[in-house]
């Protein structure tokens, strides 16, 4: 394996070398397809080099580059304006090697002395050459790794989307990450599924660490629910904290294959977060400022028009959204986002740093829906000695956000099903008119975050270095569901809903305090066995400890308007308090074995402990071993006019998820006595043979260039996971009734990535590239012990022989309909495989699709014009799954009939009629209402114009670029209700009432100086 001559502290380049730029001058570029440096050398012969890196087509600088001296620890990263400076080197010339994400890496021999090299890098078909972070010290080369690895230029994708949180910038850029976003509400976030469903009972999204951090990344979270305004509530993120503009790369191991040395908790994947870091010069200034529009794009063209008969039998249509906006009273408005952020880097000698601050403040489309966050970074470098460097990040969130109503009683519910018919005393709306739920019910969420780390890197001899990291992530979690009281005005209408005492007023109000803390130690040692033969021995150590503290409160009836606090409330709700403590502990070992710097066989063992796990079940062991070969670099390879890089990979690994805590124990509960002394009743029954859920994931693939233009990733993976924890019901007779978990189900997944980027089109003056993802995934449930099957919720369950969270119901097959009348009769349901039709009453529910994509896709194009102008766009594509329309299904009946289909039969199909019917109802036939949810959206658009730097230099500038970004702008899909993303916050398939997603139109002015 070929060693790096530097130390890259979680995934960050460290150097003692001084950093003082200086301007350069723009040389010409090379011949097309290839990287180019232009130089002059400087009248004195000083021992250092510097200059700039910019990107060929476009010349944008670019930050974040590795530059070293090849052969040597002499390396820095280029700053925010592309610019290094390399002090301390010696000769006449010197080789330096610049690596890139995304980028060819290159070496080219440089003029000592020289300080205005110009290096143009041009996208790579293929980087072998960039390090990865793989949780050994200082990371690996792609070409040794064995198993994928999906890297996100962050610094390119912020610029090209107008992103504003992680979960953007990581959408359709990696393949096998499927990302969810469930409502369009400011201040909600996704889910992030890698390589699909592999757990029936425990969380499912990826780990997640930032600089070496594990961070606290809970979905779904937000003010407890309850009342008539905390529905749907529980939608925020704690990955939203994180600001993209301190974002420098994102990378995402995929499976258990690439996840082993991570341990438990690694089988859903792994997402390292990389920010920005400093290089050495005077202080370099950058700043972005946002101003945009959000909408809820055609609010009164996508919320579906009610029906019904008026006084004279006639069919009338009633829209709430059009009816609003006419009368000048809209219930959406265009919601406005700002966004301010400045950073400073720089250093002298030994010291480098990076400093930012973002404020950003967002009105959404609705009064009681809005977010403003404060965030500030800080990273600093200091290199004691050459073999002594500390690098420091330091980050911290201050936000206040009101996620406003969705689901329950939301302007969006009380239009969906409203109707004048029904409900004339509030203008046709169901219970209540749009004002009052924005007016009176509010759910908040105040975020006091800090997430801190130290890296220490120690390199005591040539062959050895070592790498230790310590960090804190500690949330403080204010979340209130408040439901205000009400004035004169407005309480009959939530008296009507909620009886007198909702107009009062209720809150509920939860506080949590979740801390995580890391340690983690490595070393790795490397030896030259033979001049072909490369060895690096990697060991370690990890502690991660999850303290997750909440306390809920709460009470109604508040004495007047204006008072919101639970002290002021008369009738107390029972607080509750909840002490979730969780630790890991893991060693692992590594052999990496490295053939003429193209051959790599690797073989590593991990051995955990887990303080969730059973009292008899103690350690647990994931082994993995992969294998990459550059085949292309081998000797006899003779197709080099076209294959310009050719990696085949190979690996088998495996780790696992821990239960959820106190599973395994024995617990008992609270409970008063008649006598009203306090007393003790059984909870839960425990598991002292408890285990994790082990994932073991076999991978191949390769990655290849292909004539200087195209590159070519793919995967194949099969994942089977055995030890799946279920929940079962325990016999009363024993004493705990309630559930046990225990390790019984098996599930297994497979599927294909396949990622393609091309250089279509190098030339000075125009640049165009095109490239594209898509991947499969097909799980299925194997074993669930001796049960066939277990409902997870309506019309969902969990079948052995089909995928995880299913749709199951009876379905119409057939029926006959009046010519005249269009009545419907004589209706019957499938009657399962190989069977006849027979009535609804008697069928058996059969299967009809899965709740996540089977297939997931995007395509992008970028073209570049005279250097200045670079216009993108990305659509992307969800494919092969199903959504229960709850709204419809209300809307025809099972709420309130308003729904076309009843009052224009003539417009729909005869099963369809039949599915909407009463006797379908009433028989739990759902399948009218299980919808296919594939779509496609024009997910980003944006124009960049790189303002000429002779205008920039009467301000003081050095560097600007204006862009104008557009997302969410076109969804084409055959779902029937507004957006086939949307879903019900804590369901995996069912959307009633959610917020879209909203248009988001933004521009962003860019500078450095």
């Amino acid at each position: 394996m070929r060693a790096l001559p530097f130390v890259i502290a979680v995934g960050t380049l460290v150097s003692a070398a001084t950093l003082d730029v200086l301007p350069v001058a723009a040389g010409p570029s090379s011949h097309e397809g290839e990287s180019s440096i232009v130089s002059v050398p400087s009248r004195q012969q000083e021992p250092v080099v510097g200059g700039t890196v910019v990107e060929r087509t476009s010349q944008r600088p670019i930050s974040g580059a590795q530059v070293v001296v090849d052969g040597t620890g002499n390396g820095v990263v280029t700053d925010g304006r592309g610019r290094f400076r390399l002090d301390g080197v010696s000769g006449g010339t010197v080789t330096l090697r610049i690596v890139m994400i995304g980028y060819g890496s290159i070496l080219r021999e440089v003029p000592v002395g020289t300080t205005d090299v110009r290096i143009e890098l041009t996208e790579s078909a293929i980087a072998l050459d960039e390090v990865i972070v793989t949780g050994t010290v200082g990371g690996q080369e792609r070409r040794s790794i064995g198993n994928s690895v999906a890297s996100v230029n962050a610094v390119e994708a912020l610029e090209r989307s107008g992103a504003r949180d992680v979960s953007s910038l990581l959408n359709a850029r990696a393949p096998g990450v499927t990302i969810t976003q469930g409502s369009g509400r400011i201040g909600s976030g996704p889910t992030i599924n890698v390589r699909g469903s592999s757990t029936i009972s425990l969380n499912s999204e990826p780990i997640v660490y930032i600089d070496g951090v594990r961070m606290y990344n809970d979905v779904n979270s937000g003010p407890p629910a309850g009342g008539l305004g905390a529905q749907g509530a529980r939608t925020a993120s704690r990955l939203g904290d994180i600001n993209p503009e301190d974002i420098a790369s994102i990378e995402v191991i995929r499976g258990p294959a690439a996840a082993t040395i991570y341990g438990t908790e690694a089988a859903n994947g792994v997402i390292q977060i990389i920010t920005k870091r400093g290089a050495a010069g005077s202080a370099r200034w950058s700043g972005r400022m946002e101003q945009g529009a959000l909408t809820f794009r055609d609010a009164a063209g996508r919320v579906p028009t009610n029906y019904f008969r008026n006084a004279d039998g006639e069919v009338e249509g009633w829209n709430g959204v059009q009816q609003e906006e006419d009368a000048g009273t809209p219930i959406y408005t265009t919601g406005h986002l700002q966004s301010y952020n400045l950073a400073v880097s720089g250093g002298q000698n030994l010291l480098h740093y990076y400093v930012s601050g973002t404020l950003s403040d967002t009105e959404g489309v609705e009064p009681n829906n809005y977010a403003r966050r404060f965030s500030a970074h800080a990273n600093l470098n200091v290199a004691a000695s050459e073999e002594l460097d500390v690098a420091t990040s330091v980050h911290v969130v201050r936000s206040n956000t009101n996620l406003g109503t969705d689901v329950g009683i939301s302007p969006l519910f009380t239009t969906l099903f409203g109707s004048p018919a029904f409900f004339p005393s509030s203008r046709g709306f169901y219970a209540m008119p749009p004002e009052v739920p924005q007016a009176l019910y509010a759910n908040f969420q105040d975020i006091n975050r800090y997430t801190g780390g130290i890296t220490v890197n120690h390199r005591p001899a040539s062959w050895y270095s070592q790498k230790l990291v310590i960090g804190l992530d500690y949330t403080s979690d204010d979340s209130r569901a408040l439901e205000r009281f009400a004035p004169p005005d407005m309480a009959p209408f939530t008296a009507a809903v909620g009886g007198p005492v909702a107009s009062t007023g209720r809150i509920v109000q939860a506080l949590r305090n979740s801390t995580f803390f890391t340690g983690d130690f490595a070393g790795t040692a490397t030896f030259d066995l033979t001049p072909a033969l490369n060895s690096a021995t990697s060991f370690g150590a990890q502690y991660v400890r999850k303290d997750l503290r909440s306390s809920t409160l709460g009470g109604t009836t508040f004495p007047a308007p204006g008072v919101e606090t639970v002290s002021a409330t008369a009738i107390k709700l029972d607080p509750s308090q909840t002490v979730l403590v969780n630790t890991t502990v893991g060693v692992y070992g590594q052999q990496q074995l490295g053939w003429n710097d193209r051959l790599f066989l690797t073989g590593a063992v991990r051995v955990d402990n887990n303080s969730a796990f059973g009292e008899d079940f103690d350690l647990i062991v994931y082994p993995k071993v992969s294998g990459a070969w550059v085949i292309s670099e081998e000797p006899f390879w003779s197709f080099g006019d076209f294959v310009d890089a050719l990696k085949l990979r190979a690996a088998f690994g495996q780790s696992g998820q821990q239960p959820n805590a106190f599973a395994a124990l024995r617990t008992f509960t609270s409970a008063a006595r008649g006598n009203g002394v306090s007393g003790v009743t059984p909870q839960s029954f425990g598991n002292a043979d408890l285990k994790p859920e082990r994932g073991s994931e076999i991978e191949v693939g390769f990655e290849a260039g292909l004539f200087e233009r195209l590159s070519l990733e793919f995967n194949y993976f099969t994942k089977r996971t055995t030890d799946a924890i279920l929940s079962r019901e325990t016999a009363p007779s024993g004493g705990f009734p309630g559930n046990q978990f225990v390790n019984v189900g098996e599930i297994s997944n497979s599927g294909v990535e396949l990622q393609a980027v091309l250089r279509a089109l190098s030339r000075d003056n125009v640049g165009i590239e095109i490239g594209g993802n898509i991947a499969t995934n097909n799980d299925e449930i194997e074993n669930l012990g001796d049960v066939p099957f277990i409902s997870t919720g309506t019309s969902q369950r969990h079948t052995v022989g089909y995928p995880i969270s299913g749709f199951w119901s009876r379905r119409v097959v057939s029926a006959d309909r009046d010519p005249t009348t269009h009545a419907i009769s004589n209706i019957l349901c499938d009657g399962g495989p190989g069977n006849a039709p027979v009535a609804c009453s008697q069928a058996p529910a059969i299967y009809l699709g899965p709740s996540s994509p089977t297939l997931t896709a995007a395509v992008f194009t970028s073209m570049t014009i005279a250097r200045r102008l670079t216009l993108y766009g990305l659509i992307d594509f969800h494919d092969g799954h199903k959504r229960y329309n709850v709204a419809e299904w209300g809307r025809c009946g099972a709420v309130v009939p308003v729904c076309e289909a009843l009052y224009r039969p003539e417009n729909y199909s005869t099963e369809y009629l039949a599915g909407i019917s009463a006797v379908a109802r009433s028989n739990a036939v759902d399948g009218a209402f299980i919808q296919d949810a594939s779509f496609a959206k024009l997910r980003e658009i944006s124009a960049t114009y790189r303002i000429p730097e002779q205008w920039l230099g009467r301000v003081g500038m050095s560097g600007a670029s204006l862009t104008l970004a557009g997302r969410n702008l076109a969804t084409w899909t055959d779902y029937r209700g507004l957006d086939p993303e949307a879903h019900t916050p804590g369901t995996s398939g069912q959307d009633q009432a959610v917020t879209p997603q909203l248009t988001q139109l933004v521009a962003t002015f860019n500078f450095t100086f």
